[in-house]
């Protein structure tokens, strides 16, 4: 299920002051360039989603900026930029645009006597998991399986021979190029993980909706409910 997909708003209490502490403020090098002054709209205020192992936090700040943090699982994502109001709808514009992490091919290193295997690397040369694969053979259907963290090899009683291979992380909407892949007994295909923007969304094109004590967030990931928080 898209963690976004949630219709129920949770009771806020001691969670609104744990999601708010997760969204970074705005520093003197990365603020928005052109802000507007918003003075006395209703909307402004701090904002709380929270539901099971999902908490999420939204700023709308009166200069026109906003800040935005989620927390569920492994996964943290943030963002920040301006807001407009557009009729009674509200606009976001990420800004700065964050930029997406890549994975590209690296060495190819070799490990005699043991089987082929891929390996996702960080900048830190530690395994990256979280990491779904497809491989494209010579023949036959695409196989599709995941990285938990450390080498991966083909199955047991595979014979077919590896040409191209993609990754993808859909949390962080991340997907590779297709990459030639080269499947010698005793070496490891090493790929690069270039972090970027590693957990910065971008919610340029989303939009909110307020309604009641609080507001609706949709973006393409589905809509979230949020509640204000008292202060």
């Amino acid at each position: 299920m898209p963690i976004f997909s949630v219709r129920r708003t949770a009771r806020i209490g001691a969670a609104a002051t744990a999601v708010l502490a997760i969204i970074q403020p705005v520093s003197s090098q990365d603020a928005p360039k052109t802000i507007q002054v918003v003075p006395a709209d209703p909307v402004v205020g701090e904002y709380v989603h929270s539901q099971m192992e999902l908490i999420a936090g939204l700023r709308l700040n009166p200069d026109g900026t906003f800040e935005y943090g989620l927390t569920v699982g492994s996964l943290d994502e943030r963002a920040q930029g301006r807001w407009k109001r557009v009729g009674r709808r509200i606009e976001l514009t990420s800004d700065p645009r964050p930029v997406a992490p890549v994975i590209t091919t690296g060495a190819v290193e070799l490990a005699p006597d043991q089987a082929f295997a891929i390996r996702v690397v960080a900048p830190n040369g530690r395994d990256v998991p979280g990491v779904d694969l497809r491989i494209e053979f010579d023949s036959g259907t695409p196989l599709e399986s995941y990285l938990a963290g450390g080498p991966w090899s083909l199955p047991p009683g595979e014979v077919r021979t590896p040409r191209f291979v993609t990754f993808t992380m859909d949390a962080y909407r991340l997907r590779s190029e297709r990459l030639p892949l080269r499947a010698d007994a005793g070496t490891v295909a090493t790929f690069l993980l270039t972090p970027n923007d590693f957990g910065v969304v971008d919610l340029t094109g989303a939009h909110i909706e307020p309604g009641g004590d609080g507001l609706t967030l949709y973006r393409p990931e589905g809509s979230m409910q949020f509640k204000r928080t008292k202060g």
